[in-house]
């Protein structure tokens, strides 16, 4: 039996963890690195002008995922959330790896999506969120709700809303 393509790995991942797991097989496959420790956190962040969909504080052990977008994706466009996901938990995985540049991780992120999912939504979020804007952030803004990052435990199995 063939192996599964990363769209279909993609397509039948059930939760944020399996994504993010898949984020790292990713880049493990393409650039035969990884970083092991690395939690996953989500804050309600809001959104103004500027949306911060995602962080990786540098030195530290978290990514940390915005949950409003998160919400206003399950509101205007649900299939839209997975490659969402893998998009940004890419981008801030590889930030995590070393990789500090903005604009150089940018063009990774979608080298890597176009090398592993070709031309597809997930590819199209990475190298330019732009097309999706409306489907991950409130016109006229949404207020921060949260001060507390909550982490991700393995176990959980739903995404977080």
């Amino acid at each position: 039996m063939a192996s599964q393509s990363y769209q279909e790995k993609l397509e039948s991942a059930e939760t944020i963890a399996d994504v993010f797991g898949l984020v790292k097989d990713a880049v493990g496959d393409t650039m035969s690195e990884s970083r092991a420790g690395l939690d996953l956190g989500f804050i309600e962040m809001g959104n103004t002008e500027q949306c911060v969909f995602a962080f990786y504080p540098v030195g530290s052990n978290i990514i940390v995922m915005n949950k409003t977008p998160i919400r206003r994706i399950m509101e205007t466009k649900p299939e839209l959330l997975k490659p969402y996901v893998f998009s940004t938990l890419l981008h801030e995985y590889l930030h995590s790896l070393g990789y500090l540049d903005e604009v150089q991780t940018r063009r990774m992120t979608c080298m890597i999506c176009r090398e592993l999912f070709g031309d597809s939504m997930v590819t199209e979020l990475a190298c330019s969120m732009d097309k999706y804007l409306y489907y991950t952030t409130y016109p006229g803004g949404f207020p921060q709700l949260e001060k507390e990052i909550q982490v991700l435990e393995v176990e959980e199995q739903d995404y977080v809303g």
